[in-house]
């Protein structure tokens, strides 16, 4: 139960393991001196009696039918995360309606169609939690709670009256010019909005040395709408872009999910000012999908992520960088998320090895070298070598794995 909890509490609150193996839920930088911080599957491999290895295989039996229900929904989840989103919700929906009574599946379920922009379906798992299901603890139902109702305000929102046009407001300031749709009425939404901005621009100022010369048009939408507008541009799931102006997707009340949307797309602004295009898009996508993280409270990637980089060299699913360079247009589901992720560990990599190298990068850029110039200078580093010290980076962060100290061998 513990595990699946973590899955579902707010991303502040982290699981830790200490040097005597209590395990630690809390939201504090370490709760004990050595403590280390751990994801729901490590969790499960070390209650386990392993510190690290593979993960538990699949198919265990149990003579629990709570186990049995847990792992299925954990097996669910990680269906999801792998971009395999047809088997994780199937998955889902299965135990939802296998077991009405219990709360995991429906709630993960309601997350998932929410965030795909489904918000009927979002809402129809949440009343089923709210009216079936029987263990639910207080403060997963008052969440359940809060979420059904911001779901019903976005449904409103959505719904025009016969005749009737999406009309904006807009507020200006020294640095952005934010339209919204007039359902999220009131001035007091556009000036927090801007306050929000603010705080994305300082933050990239001091991370990356940069700021933009010319205010930045920034429009917000409710999902429902910008779904309506944008979703056929894309070949995978986005909740924001950037074309010149920022779109982004935001709730009636701005929150921390804005804030590391804004700094994901302010990035994309700055590199776009710096270059003058959006290639290399490995580049500019990794630098800003790692501050959004960062923003989000994640600045390093999880051994899980890790872990995924290397089944994608063991298993010949990795993608080569060079061919990151034009685009990610063409990849789907399972492809996308791994185009993002080596993205992001390639410019982990660089920022670790190279403190102050991304900024460097893009002083270098907006001084008129090619990309390639820019990235030798900053990092020493050609794309193929960034690449190669990449892969060697996964693979001796499992030294105990068969197969990846063989390829370190060349065997």
């Amino acid at each position: 139960m513990l595990l699946v909890l973590a899955a579902l509490l707010p991303s502040e609150v982290a699981i830790w393991v200490d040097r005597e193996g209590h395990t630690w839920l809390t939201d504090r930088e370490a709760p004990a001196p050595f403590a280390e911080r751990v994801s729901p599957e490590e969790l499960a491999i070390r209650w386990d009696g392993r510190r690290i290895g593979e993960p538990l295989p699949r198919g265990t039996s149990s003579s629990s039918e709570d186990d049995r229900y847990l792992s299925a929904v954990l097996a669910a989840r990680a269906d999801v995360e792998r971009g395999d989103l047809q088997s994780g919700l199937r998955a889902l929906r299965r135990l939802q309606r296998d077991q009405p009574t219990r709360p995991e599946a429906a709630l993960l379920l309601a997350q998932v169609e929410r965030h795909r922009g489904r918000l009927e379906p979002a809402r129809d798992a949440l009343d089923a939690v709210l009216s079936t299901a029987s263990r639910v603890p207080d403060r997963w139902r008052e969440a359940a709670t809060r979420e059904r109702g911001e779901i019903e305000q976005e449904l409103a929102l959505a719904k025009a009256r016969d005749g009737q046009t999406w009309q904006t407001h807009s507020l200006e300031s020294k640095h952005f010019l934010v339209t919204y749709d007039h359902q999220f009425a009131g001035r007091a939404y556009g000036e927090q909005v801007v306050e929000v901005l603010e705080q994305a621009r300082a933050a990239m100022r001091a991370q990356l040395g940069r700021e933009l010369a010319r205010p930045l048009e920034v429009r917000l939408y409710t999902r429902a709408h910008y779904l309506d507008a944008y979703q056929h541009r894309f070949g995978f799931a986005t909740v924001g872009f950037y074309d010149g102006a920022i779109h982004v997707v935001s709730a009636k009340r701005p929150r921390n999910e804005l804030y590391a949307l804004v700094v994901h797309e302010y990035v994309h602004a700055l590199f776009q000012e710096a270059s003058g295009s959006h290639q290399p898009f490995f580049l500019n996508e990794g630098i800003a999908d790692r501050a959004e993280e960062a923003a989000r409270g994640r600045p390093q990637l999880s051994r899980e992520e890790w872990r995924r980089l290397l089944d994608a060299l063991r298993n010949s699913d990795w993608l080569p960088l060079e061919s990151l360079v034009q685009g990610f247009s063409g990849l789907k589901g399972s492809q996308a998320l791994l185009a993002y992720l080596e993205s992001r560990a390639a410019i982990e990599l660089i920022e670790t090895r190279r403190p102050g190298a991304i900024a460097a990068f893009l002083d270098g850029f907006a001084a008129g070298r090619t990309w390639q110039e820019a990235l030798r200078a900053a990092t020493g580093w050609d794309t193929r070598e960034l690449e190669s010290a990449l892969q060697a980076e996964v693979r001796s962060r499992f030294p105990d794995d068969p197969l990846a100290s063989a390829n370190r061998r060349g065997l």
